[in-house]
């Protein structure tokens, strides 16, 4: 009983400290909410029943190992930041111009994946709780939410977007620290060892990398600094995306770490959408309504930035006669088929490419940065050598990443 009254009012405390006027109206703050929105949009509910599902034990050696390799390319998106973008304003280099081109095409393609991918999630989470399986209905419901997610696009487009995304980031930060606390106080109470769980079945060394390779999704949403420009300096958007990257990561290694006994006792036989509902519901009652709350309030809010996002990028790309509005439901309709060609970790895994192919392109702009234009740095050839790596690294997410067994 006391881990419900401990998720309940840490969430309701956190919440009202969020939403006080010196935090919501501060411009770094909400600098920051725009990337943090997409990357806790991205993975928070997913993660944990994926990492443990294919790791098991070690599935807290995944995080830190995904958030490691996040951080490194949240750190070239933002020497792009500082580097790139006068660059590109001045159209100085043609190679980099053409390059950002290419890397938007491929960023519009993951917008539309990562819709299909928040919509989809939401749906599982609200037919779970309504006790509601048939596969064909949920798809018609998601279908008809996607036209939701496209009308308001239509009607308001950007109007008020940070605003939305500033309360869903709120609630749903306010949730997550509610429910570490009431998982961090279970664990206590339980006293369940701790990395002694398996993975749902046995993988090669190979197998378990290309699922970790897959779930690079759940880590994106840093790159929206980058598109950020009109409303904030290259210095605020640098912060935003360390504040964002640092406030996840910290959040995502808790949760896992304290996830560990929960998943011991009760473990994953199989995996499906709503997992993590499911299990941490069997330790804390109130989990799963806490848990539909920050589904709600994230997932809707990431897929209409994401449909507005893709959506202009795709008319400055494309720059035909038609309002920016066909281009909404260009992004829309492409999440639509997915939704009924595709299941979630289908869907997570080729947003997983799509975003390592926008990283790849990014991570080039930056060596011919360094190379051409930043010459004198410290570590120089270092830094140019880890960029070669980390494009290794990118392609082998591209080429090889595969999704997690799920049922």
């Amino acid at each position: 009983m006391i881990t419900n009254s401990i998720a309940i009012s840490f969430s309701i405390l956190v919440g009202l400290i969020l939403l006080l006027p010196r935090t919501r109206l501060s411009t770094q703050w909400r600098a920051t909410v725009t990337p943090l929105a997409s990357i806790i949009g991205s993975g928070f509910l997913i993660v944990a029943p994926l990492l443990h599902s294919v790791m098991g034990k070690w599935a807290l050696l995944g995080i830190v190992m995904l958030s490691f390799v996040a951080y490194l390319i949240g750190a070239i998106i933002r020497f792009n930041i500082i580097h790139a973008e006068p660059l590109l304003e001045n159209k100085t280099s043609y190679h980099i111009v053409q390059l950002e081109k290419a890397s938007q095409w491929t960023l519009g393609a993951a917008f539309a994946i990562s819709v299909a991918f928040y919509i989809s999630l939401f749906t599982a989470f609200v037919f779970d709780r309504a006790g509601i399986s048939d596969p064909i209905q949920i798809k018609v419901f998601t279908t008809m939410l996607l036209g939701l997610i496209m009308l308001i696009a239509w009607l308001r487009g950007a109007r008020g977007l940070e605003t939305i995304e500033l309360y869903a980031v709120s609630i749903k930060l306010a949730i997550i620290i509610g429910v570490v606390a009431a998982l961090a106080t279970y664990d206590w109470q339980v006293g369940s060892a701790w990395f002694e769980h398996n993975a749902i079945k046995p993988l090669s060394k190979f197998e378990t990398l290309s699922m970790l390779a897959g779930m690079l999704m759940v880590t994106q949403g840093f790159e929206t600094t980058r598109f950020m420009g009109e409303r904030y300096s290259a210095q605020q958007r640098v912060m935003a995306g360390k504040y964002a990257q640092w406030i996840a990561i910290a959040l995502y290694i808790v949760f896992i770490g304290l996830t560990c006994p929960i998943f011991l006792d009760f473990p994953i036989t199989t995996l499906n959408e709503t997992t993590i509902s499911k299990t941490l519901g069997q330790a804390i009652w109130v989990l799963p309504t806490l848990l539909l709350i920050a589904a709600t309030t994230s997932q809707l809010s990431a897929a209409l930035a994401d449909t507005i996002g893709g959506g202009g990028l795709l008319k400055e790309l494309i720059n035909l006669p038609v309002s920016v509005r066909g281009y909404y439901m260009l992004i829309v309709s492409i999440a639509g088929i997915l939704v009924w060609t595709s299941n979630v970790f289908e869907i997570i895994n080729l947003a997983s490419k799509g975003f390592a192919l926008y990283y790849l392109i990014q991570t080039l702009i930056a060596i011919i940065i360094m190379r051409k234009y930043v010459q004198h740095q410290r570590f120089h050839t270092l830094k140019i050598v880890g960029l070669a790596v980390m494009m290794l690294l990118l392609t082998f997410v591209i080429g090889w990443s595969v999704p997690a067994p799920h049922s």
